[in-house]
């Protein structure tokens, strides 16, 4: 083998071994919440893993299901659980961050048509280096729910 035969050989090994090409961020127990019936908003939940050296920002989330996505967390404030909007939220180097009820989590409002268990929804979260990540997320309704502990 002379040495450029070597080199693509070498880089196509590379290539192909699975660990080269892990994606910065996974993203894992994924679900969004099926929708109430007469309302058009839902919540989606994930846990989020950076697995690089540096702190990655979530910025945002889209979908064609809404034009309405925002990111949210739910806090103690005078002793009463209140929801608010966030800008972002960090994930920091090596770490993971949780959206679940009573934390973090993504708001989706103004849903045309209701979502309904078993249904499978793609959303992009949008990074503030710019970078997006689509993923498949099922919606689970009460009974797959009830199942589900965090």
């Amino acid at each position: 083998m002379n040495i450029i035969n070597k080199l693509i050989f070498g880089l196509c090994a590379f290539l192909s071994c699975g660990v080269a090409l892990a994606a910065p961020i996974n993203v894992s127990d994924a679900y969004i919440r099926e929708t109430i019936p007469g309302t058009t908003i839902s919540s989606a939940y994930m846990t989020i893993e950076n697995t690089t050296d540096k702190q990655r920002k979530l910025v945002g989330v889209s979908s064609n299901i809404s034009k309405r996505i925002e990111l949210h967390e739910h806090s103690m404030a005078n002793g009463m659980m209140q929801m608010q909007q966030v800008e972002s939220i960090i994930i920091k180097a090596k770490e993971n961050v949780v959206l679940q009820p009573h934390g973090y989590h993504i708001m989706i409002f103004n849903l045309d048509t209701p979502l309904r268990a078993e249904q499978q929804v793609e959303l992009t979260l949008l990074f503030a280096n710019g970078d997006t990540q689509s993923i498949t997320v099922p919606v689970k309704g009460k009974k797959q729910l009830k199942h589900h502990h965090h």
